[in-house]
């Protein structure tokens, strides 16, 4: 009899002890789940406020052969440090594949001189730099609030996010819109695996 009381001690101990551990890993994991949202935003919308445009867009450039390209260095660059997936970094380079290969028939002399318009970038689907990417608008946003976490399991999570823009002369935060950014556990950091606005 004792012994069966021992052995249910030590099995309710066992159990107690695994969900602190898992309260605790849940709670680790939403921090840093909150800290790679916020720094990669923070980076963002500093970089768009500081019109540091080679940081977080590509720029068009002059290729080897006299005609025009884009360089994606500094903004995969950033893209990386801030949290990216490689997977995603991937999938944003092909969503300009279209402009490239019309870029590749433009000599860079032409480019600089007849591409004054939006109308002119549009024609070629390069017209990125008329609104921001990982926002969805035209307008720069101020911030952003994390409004949820979820965890899906041990290695995903959905955040969601609403932006806001200050009211000076009210002194506070207007919010609006919706952002849901997925992440994946890698190893042992969270990356961005996809950001979709609503």
């Amino acid at each position: 009899m004792n012994f069966k009381i021992w052995l249910i001690f030590i099995a309710l101990i066992s159990f107690s002890a695994f969900k602190l551990n898992a309260q605790n890993t849940i709670k680790v994991d939403s921090l840093e789940i909150c800290n790679t949202v916020n720094d990669f935003f923070e980076w963002y919308l500093e970089a768009i406020n500081q019109k540091r445009h080679s940081e977080f867009q590509p720029v068009f450039v002059e290729s080897k052969t006299g005609m025009t390209t884009l360089d994606f260095t500094k903004y995969f660059y950033n893209l990386t440090k801030h949290g990216f997936l490689d997977s995603l970094i991937i999938k944003e380079k092909l969503s300009y594949q279209h402009c490239l290969d019309e870029l590749r028939k433009v000599k860079y002399h032409d480019f600089k001189t007849n591409f004054t318009d939006l109308d002119d970038f549009e024609t070629v689907q390069c017209d990125f730099s008329n609104f921001y990417r990982w926002t969805g608008g035209q307008e720069p946003i101020d911030g952003i609030k994390i409004k949820s976490v979820t965890l899906i399991n041990t290695y995903s999570a959905k955040v969601l996010i609403q932006y806001f823009d200050k009211n000076l002369e009210k002194n506070k935060n207007f919010y609006w819109g919706n952002n849901l950014v997925t992440l994946t556990k890698v190893e042992h950091s969270w990356k961005i695996e996809s950001i979709n606005w609503r």
